[in-house]
């Protein structure tokens, strides 16, 4: 007996053990909580916005000048001090037998998360000013440009068509929304609701609206849920008001409002909302609430993106979802140079964008790598093109290579195309020719921690089976 029940305790202490070192495998991971990647932004070479322009392009030439890594900026000023950049330099011909004045856009993606957007001694953005020290010149001399703005959701990636189509020359409109559209702000107030109790107390209506005369938005909204008859919106009880924007056609009656004890909307609660005010703007008023006229963006990019983001948003029966709409879109907007170049009847002309460019960058990596990504399949919007050359000025190492194409020099890397390839450039970089991989997966996968735990615990169920047998049996030898 004494024998079983030494077994017994050693197999538990066993189970503990292998339980307790299990999860402190594991903590042992996911204790470093540090970000370890940035994301950079995507850029791409210039774009006719013109679908019949003649122009063709001979040839281009790129060239990355990456003589420093960029890192997360606390300081504006080391922020405007990153150096790298890329050139664009494109020979046009004009092949026409008449003269060709035509647009430009340059997209060169979004301010990277790691850049700063707020200068933290006077609190004001700090959006654009990363553009002012790059130029755009045709044969030399500096050519007039324009930076603008469009909406780019975060995580998006840059599409020819779709993204070319949000740029507007003046403020958008569509089959509902316009800039004299009303918008009617009601505010509200909560009272006589049992928050202590209560702490995680809902308040909600239903929205059942035609999408096509009205469009509801509720700021600071947690939560919905699509019912039968509309849209629920949700929203935490707090002190402060709530306000319901609804755009067009104002509510033909208020809507009745229901408490809940928490956000599952199951069991309602007393209380009661009060309306407190109701203001009419118009909807270029209601967008432009955050606009900040000295940022450098147009008036129009704004409100355009504003707009674009409350279409992205919406839901059924006429319901814009409020938790992630934002009437700041600073840190959501995709830049783009525009400028216009004029060339004559068989006029050539050498083109030339200098523009940031900002790398994604892994920490994880020892040492880290930094991959930095150019899109040359929009330059299919040329009527031709040539040859390209692509160089890259830095004393770092090429590790990754997605064309496949480069060769090292003196000064870093080069290849030359006879045409634009399918994929996009991709490519690289780090200190080191060979970096080492995270070690994120020197732990126990959970599916082998489960099985694991589960045998364990078999083994366990079998000792206690097989010693409660063993005592039974000994009881009927001996009953004494």
């Amino acid at each position: 007996m004494r024998k079983t029940r030494s077994l017994l305790k050693k197999s538990m202490v066993f189970l503990c053990f292998s339980v307790l070192l299990m999860e402190m495998t594991v903590l042992k991971v996911s204790a470093n909580s540090a970000q370890y990647y940035w994301s950079g932004t995507t850029a791409s070479g210039a774009i006719v916005t013109d679908d019949t322009c003649p122009v063709i392009v001979e040839k281009e030439k790129l060239t990355f000048v990456l003589e420093e890594f960029p890192k997360y900026y606390s300081q504006l000023e080391e922020y405007l001090d990153y150096s790298g950049n890329v050139t664009a330099e494109y020979t046009f011909c004009n092949p026409a037998d008449y003269k060709v004045s035509t647009t430009l856009v340059f997209p060169f993606g979004t301010i990277p998360d790691y850049g700063v957007h707020y200068d933290r001694k006077t609190g004001e953005m700090a959006v654009n000013e990363d553009t002012e020290k790059y130029k755009i010149t045709v044969d030399g001399a500096e050519v007039e440009k324009t930076l603008r703005h469009t909406l780019s959701l975060p995580g998006a990636q840059f599409e020819l068509e779709k993204d070319m189509a949000l740029l507007q020359d003046t403020y958008l409109e569509d089959s509902f929304y316009s800039p004299d559209l009303p918008v009617t702000r009601y505010t509200y107030l909560a009272q006589n609701v049992d928050t202590e109790t209560y702490d995680a107390a809902t308040a909600a209506f239903v929205v059942s609206a035609d999408p096509e005369k009205t469009k509801v938005l509720m700021e600071d909204q947690n939560g919905g849920k699509k019912l039968e008859d509309g849209v629920r919106l949700e929203s935490w009880v707090h002190e402060e008001t709530f306000t319901v924007n609804v755009i067009g056609e104002p509510f033909s009656q208020m809507p009745e409002w229901k408490f809940y004890e928490d956000g599952a909307c199951e069991k309602e609660i007393g209380g009661a909302m009060t309306l407190v005010s109701t203001e009419a703007v118009t909807l270029k008023e209601f967008t432009l609430s955050q606009y900040d006229e000295t940022s450098g963006i147009l008036e129009h990019d704004w409100y355009n993106a504003v707009v674009e983001s409350m279409k992205e948003l919406e839901w059924s029966s006429g319901a814009i979802f409020g938790g992630d709409f934002q009437f700041d879109v600073s840190d959501r907007l995709m830049r783009w140079y525009e400028y216009q170049i004029t060339l004559e009847p068989g006029e050539k002309a050498v083109n030339t964008v200098t523009a940031p460019i900002y790398p994604s960058f892994r920490t994880d990596y020892e040492p880290p790598i930094y991959q930095y990504t150019y899109l040359l399949t929009p330059a299919q919007s040329w009527a031709s093109f040539g040859t390209l050359d692509i160089s890259i000025q830095t004393p770092y190492y090429m590790t990754e290579d997605g064309l496949g194409t480069f060769e090292p020099t003196s000064s870093g890397y080069e290849c030359h195309l006879s045409s634009l390839p399918e994929e996009e450039l991709t490519f690289t970089l780090s200190t080191n020719t060979e970096p080492s991989a995270p070690a994120h997966f020197n732990t126990f996968p959970m599916g082998t921690v489960f099985v694991t735990v589960l045998i364990l615990l078999t083994v366990l169920i079998l000792v206690i089976t097989a010693a409660r047998a063993k005592r039974k049996k000994n009881k009927e030898r001996n009953p004494l």
